[in-house]
């Protein structure tokens, strides 16, 4: 159980670390396509994004997903407390609505649908973040030193 637990810290933080990384790759996509409207000659500026402006972004928000589920079932195996399992469901709805949002970017009449993605991201961080402060107990590293370890192993 322990060894579990180790685990889904991991992942947890695993999940944090790239949060900056997404945010990079999104600034990333969306000067790439501005760049590419610089570039229409003759023509007045249109924002075509590039096919593949976008594509490490949603490579790691597919990672970031499939990490999200990997935290739920690690959370379910490692008979988390109840609030950080709930939590870990939590943080893979916010993934799952994620990971649908752009799909409404295809009509102006959604758009405003699409662009809650970006929202959805900030919650998708307090959320990690929090998860992440939680998980403090159960890290691999100085478990000896921790206060609830040593009053366990009192006598």
């Amino acid at each position: 159980m322990t060894a579990l637990r180790s685990v889904w810290v991991s992942l947890i933080w695993l999940f944090v670390i790239l949060i900056p990384v997404q945010f990079y790759l999104a600034g990333h996509g969306a000067m790439e396509g501005g760049h590419s409207a610089d570039k229409a000659s003759g023509k007045p500026p249109v924002l075509t994004v590039m096919s593949n402006a976008w594509d490490p972004h949603i490579a790691v928000g597919t990672i970031m997903a499939l990490l999200a589920i990997l935290i739920v079932l690690v959370a379910l195996t490692s008979r988390l407390p109840g609030d950080s399992l709930l939590l870990s469901v939590g943080l893979f709805v916010l993934m799952l609505a994620q990971y649908i949002l752009p799909f409404f970017n295809d009509s102006a009449s959604t758009r405003g649908i699409a662009a809650l993605h970006a929202v959805n991201a900030l919650l998708v961080t307090g959320l990690a973040v929090m998860l992440a402060l939680r998980s403090r107990p159960y890290l691999p590293i100085g478990r000896s030193s921790s206060p609830a370890h040593t009053e366990a192993s009192a006598p």
